[in-house]
């Protein structure tokens, strides 16, 4: 479990997110987080949430950032190099590529799987893991999912309602 404590948290000169109460993210649990272009979905992701999971040996986790094209060509290169012939054509098939080799560990680490405005989250029903999925997206919203919504009261001030 992650906690992120209640508070202000000034992200750069100008802009801040403000979190009405706690925001904790369990294992087993989906979060969606909602919000405008511009709210501060992606600020949260990368200055305080990434920040929090960074170095901790007791977890894993996946992010897959917006600009998902960049991060497929990184990911066809490293495939063609450690599976050649595993061919990475779309997102789905960078979210089969990254659950194949968590699969191939031993070990039963939880995973926080963090999408920045995914296209498509294609986790395996047979991923034998524990999993919180913490995610973006203006195409959809998973069924079971919290929300977590993020409402801009000004160009520098967003407050985020868990």
């Amino acid at each position: 479990m992650i906690t992120l404590p209640a508070g202000t948290r000034d992200i750069w000169p100008g802009f801040s997110l403000s979190i009405d109460q706690p925001l904790v993210f369990q294992i087993g649990e989906s979060y969606f987080l909602k919000g405008a272009n511009g709210s501060g979905k992606s600020s949260l992701i990368h200055h305080i949430l990434l920040p929090e999971l960074r170095g901790r040996k007791e977890l894993y986790v996946l992010c897959l950032q917006q600009q998902m094209h960049l991060q497929i060509y990184a990911l066809r290169a490293q495939a063609a190099i450690f599976q050649p012939g595993f061919a990475i054509r779309g997102e789905e098939d960078v979210w089969r590529y990254l659950w194949q080799d968590l699969a191939a560990r031993r070990d039963n680490l939880p995973v926080y799987v963090i999408a920045d405005e995914a296209c498509s989250l294609d986790i395996p029903k047979d991923i034998q893991r524990p999993i919180c999925l913490i995610y973006s997206s203006h195409r959809y919203q998973l069924e079971k999912a919290h929300i977590v919504e993020f409402v801009q009261l000004s160009p520098q001030k967003t407050v985020i309602y868990a």
